[in-house]
């Protein structure tokens, strides 16, 4: 009597130890799988989300709890964020896994941003445009669509984003040792060199990580790149500027956003803007990392070369033979890529499809399901035409 009880009860445990196992076999990969919209939930007081709507503004974190696909990371960091996009009645949010625990991470990553997609009437442009650059060979934060819901209600569709941060390092270049900045737009600003005082640069290049170090260690070696930048003699600029930054690496960035009519990017229309700047423990050579692309797609009539005459760095790589000559093969590089079997098309068709349905269901968008459709239909007549715009202006400006 008691064996086919206890034959029960043991396929019972496996079967449960067999779905354990499953959910925690997850990893990032699966969150950022672009193959679905995911579903995020945040648990949160009720009074702590009144009152981080209320005050938008403010950079205060909240305890909440986070869950995905059955994964629940409790006591995680909750905040408003972002510029203009900030928002109280479907804010941006960033998701601190090591807010209240320094060793607090989910799937090996340390936080998380909701893109709440308010500057965008699209709902796309970011997700594509990421995806675009890691297909050039860019490093660009993975994104995901994803339907949000706070406290068992609904809230609206977001786009969960990778931040730039030291695990976004590691994983791209194989080392973290280094030095991380995020840029912050206060002014327009063209790669000048700004002068002697050090104090002059950490408005600009917020310390993301060794922020203990002091202000010489943090600070001089961005000021002696961009006193390199702007007084390098013309037959030694590639040399010597490529001695403190990837030439190589910036040029595929700068190809990349050019190519997506970037407007707001390292040649935005007001200077530079949206990206963070690394240097390596292991090298002096700084990398670029891209932000924020809500403003790619900005026309497909958009001048390849805009802001590059403002812009010292690009300017002066420009006035260079040989780095021209890879400025616009890497360009080129970028119109394969869109065209090859119609990638840019179908990525945004597909994009568009996915998530048309949660797009129409936001009731929280600041932009009606007309102007949604219409802002789509715009990012589509892009990609079948910004291919031949470009490959024009490469022959006309080579």
């Amino acid at each position: 009597m008691l064996k086919p009880l206890l034959r029960r009860l043991v396929i019972g445990l496996v079967l449960q130890s067999a779905a354990a196992t499953s959910v925690q076999a997850q990893t990032a990969d699966d969150l950022f799988n672009e193959g679905a919209v995911q579903t995020l939930e945040i648990t949160i007081h009720s009074r702590d989300w009144d009152s981080l709507r209320t005050n938008f503004t403010s950079n205060d974190f909240y305890p909440a709890d986070a869950t995905w696909n059955g994964l629940r990371v409790r006591n995680v960091g909750i905040r408003s964020r972002g510029l203009g996009s900030r928002s109280g009645v479907k804010p941006g949010l960033e998701v601190n896994f090591a807010h209240y625990s320094s060793r607090g991470q989910f799937l090996g990553l340390r936080a998380l941003v909701l893109d709440n997609l308010t500057t965008d009437p699209s709902m796309i442009r970011e997700r594509v445009a990421m995806a675009f650059l890691r297909r050039l060979g860019v490093p660009a934060p993975r994104e995901v669509h994803a339907n949000l819901y706070v406290n068992g209600q609904y809230s609206g569709l977001y786009v969960i984003i990778e931040p730039v941060d030291m695990v976004f390092v590691q994983r791209w270049l194989g080392e973290n040792s280094g030095a991380l900045y995020e840029y912050h737009w206060l002014t327009p600003y063209f790669a000048t060199f700004l002068g002697e005082d050090l104090d002059l640069y950490p408005p600009l290049f917020e310390p993301r990580s060794q922020e203990h170090r002091s202000i010489v260690d943090l600070f001089d070696p961005i000021r002696e790149l961009f006193r390199t930048i702007n007084s390098a003699p013309a037959d030694s600029f590639r040399e010597t500027v490529n001695a403190r930054l990837d030439l190589d690496a910036t040029l595929r960035l700068i190809a990349g956003e050019s190519f997506l009519a970037e407007w707001d990017g390292i040649l935005g229309y007001a200077g530079m803007n949206n990206f963070y700047l690394y240097r390596p423990g292991t090298s002096a050579q700084a990398r670029l990392f891209p932000w924020d692309a809500d403003h790619t797609f900005h026309a497909a009539d958009y001048p390849l070369l805009a802001g590059a005459p403002e812009n010292v760095l690009m300017r002066r790589m420009l006035e260079d033979p040989v780095l021209r000559a890879r400025y616009f093969a890497l360009v080129l590089e970028a119109v394969s890529a869109a065209s090859s079997g119609d990638w840019l098309v179908r990525e945004v068709t597909n994009a568009y499809q996915q998530i048309r349905d949660a797009a129409l269901a936001d009731p929280l968008k600041p932009y009606s399901n007309e102007e949604f459709d219409a802002a789509c239909a715009e990012l589509l007549a892009f990609a079948r035409t910004r291919a031949a715009f470009v490959t024009s202006q490469v022959q006309q400006n080579r």
